[in-house]
């Protein structure tokens, strides 16, 4: 049993379905108590900036920037990421980098739990990648009107082996958007998974996935904890 973890999930179960297509979506991933302390300084906490892709490069805008730029730029930078994502590139949603030197409790104590000596040796039973070493860690929310496009998680430089998403936002109705949806190569959609509160998905970083578009009618942030399971 891990601490943080729900001790009613079986190793073998979630390594069998895992194991057909590598990838797994396993409800009530941790304790309940867990899930609701990480939904809470998510909401309360966590100082999100806009991740996006702008000029044909990754970039972030601070809160206090977004608010400090004028309508028309607003404009501008909306026209570029529709733009965008149009043509299948990009992304826009909000992000918080966690690191080892986190100073938000909730977020620090996550950090710690999934690079964990437990947590890592979990997951590489379950991949079979022996060589994990360690995981990254963003917090994420999704808002209406934003999305990530079709790609694959693949970074050599940074030797991913598998992505995960801790599912935090309670009672998400599927018809709001931000779904994880996965790929063929030509585009056909195989899969579409709903983020349901407390509901972990891993994968095989080679598969093809996306978020979809938030609905104007989503009733609240799609909050999660992303990152990848690495060899470094």
């Amino acid at each position: 049993m891990i601490d943080g973890m729900n001790s009613q999930l079986l190793q073998a179960d979630i390594k069998a379905s895992f194991d057909k297509e590598r990838k797994v979506r396993v409800k009530s991933f941790l304790t309940q108590e867990h899930a609701e302390q990480l939904l809470l300084s998510l909401t309360n906490d966590v100082p999100f900036e806009m991740a996006l892709v702008r000029g044909g490069r990754y970039e972030s805008i601070s809160q206090s920037a977004w608010k400090a730029m004028d309508n028309q730029a607003k404009q501008a930078v909306n026209t570029e990421v529709m733009s965008n994502a149009a043509r299948g590139i990009g992304f826009v949603y909000g992000r918080h980098l966690v690191t080892s030197t986190e100073r938000i409790a909730a977020m620090s104590k996550f950090y710690d739990w999934i690079n964990s000596e437990a947590v890592l040796q979990w997951a590489r039973e379950l991949s079979g990648f022996d060589d994990i070493r360690t995981a990254s860690v963003q917090a994420t929310r999704y808002t209406p009107g934003q999305f990530l496009t079709r790609h694959q998680d693949v970074v050599e430089r940074e030797q991913r082996r598998l992505a995960y998403v801790v599912n935090l936002a309670p009672q998400w109705h599927p018809d709001w958007g931000g779904l994880l949806q996965f790929y063929e190569d030509d585009g056909t959609t195989t899969e579409s998974w709903a983020p349901e509160f407390n509901t972990l998905s891993l994968f095989d970083v080679k598969h093809i996935h996306s978020v979809s578009y938030v609905t104007p009618f989503a009733q609240q942030p799609r909050y999660a904890l992303t990152g990848w399971f690495k060899a470094i």
